[in-house]
């Protein structure tokens, strides 16, 4: 069973200069998961370097023989799917590699599927829609684009589920995990993601824009939420054969707080 106690631990120079702790928000025989904030790498590649990594922290604790992960079962470094560094959310490691090969098997067969949340403007009145736009890596920049003739297959479905005045909350769902997927699909269908630099325009919310009255204090206005709003709320899974429960992430806190004051200043409707 699994219980709020159970977390993997970091000592200072592993992830940054402090100790760092992350929850348990899945735990079972078959894998085990994190709720992973944005700005955390989770594999090696030439966009996240210098970014900390909780991959290669787990790798080296899995060497020193951490007690912690002995006890949790964990037998390697064994990771589902990549989960881009810039984005939040379920973050799914098997616990030895019988589990890895039937995850990714899984994976690759699209037995699993991925649900996000995301705050965004919207340039369409379709509140359902489907992009299965084929994606490929950009030969020079970080960043991905849209190519039929040497991108790969992908196809993320679009659902309006929220409306705070001029942003929206949408879900996108997809069976496929391409890098910037979600992103590149979302500004193609004329969504623009609250903190999106890259591939839209997307605005940063400040308190003082929404509360009339607001008073300025000493120092530069920060945003609500200073990271891109796109989250993984739940990775579930329909392998033949196997049950396994839906992991389940929550929003990050001040992800959370962002569409409260929203709420609260605009108004949200459904």
């Amino acid at each position: 069973m699994s219980s709020k106690k159970e977390l993997i631990s970091f000592p200072p120079g592993y992830l940054g200069n402090r100790p760092e702790k992350f929850p348990l928000i899945a735990n079972n025989e078959a894998l085990f998961a994190i709720n992973k904030p944005a700005g955390l790498a989770c594999f090696q590649h030439e966009w996240t370097l210098g970014k900390p990594d909780f991959s290669m922290a787990l790798r080296r604790e899995l060497l020193n023989e951490k007690p912690q992960l002995q006890k949790l079962g964990i037998e390697g470094m064994f990771r589902v799917f990549n989960l881009d560094a810039e984005l939040s959310g379920a973050l799914v490691y098997a616990k030895n590699e019988e589990n890895e090969v039937l995850l990714k098997n899984a994976a690759g067969s699209s037995q699993v599927q991925y649900h996000f949340h995301l705050l965004a403007r919207s340039e369409t009145e379709d509140r359902e829609f489907v992009c299965d736009l084929p994606l490929s890596k950009h030969f020079q920049a970080k960043r991905m684009v849209v190519s039929h003739r040497t991108g790969k297959k992908c196809e993320t479905h679009f659902k309006f589920l929220r409306s705070f005045g001029q942003y929206q909350l949408w879900e996108a769902v997809s069976t496929n995990l391409r890098a910037h997927q979600v992103r590149v699909h979302a500004a193609e269908r004329g969504l623009s993601i609250v903190g999106e630099d890259l591939y839209a325009d997307g605005d940063e919310i400040y308190l003082s824009r929404l509360k009339r009255d607001y008073m300025r204090g000493k120092g530069r206005e920060k945003p609500l939420y200073d990271k891109l709003c796109v989250h993984l709320v739940e990775v579930s899974f329909a392998i033949p054969g196997r049950e396994l429960d839906p992991v389940l992430a929550p929003l990050p806190s001040r992800f959370e707080t962002l569409l409260k004051r929203l709420d609260e200043y605009r108004g949200g409707r459904g």
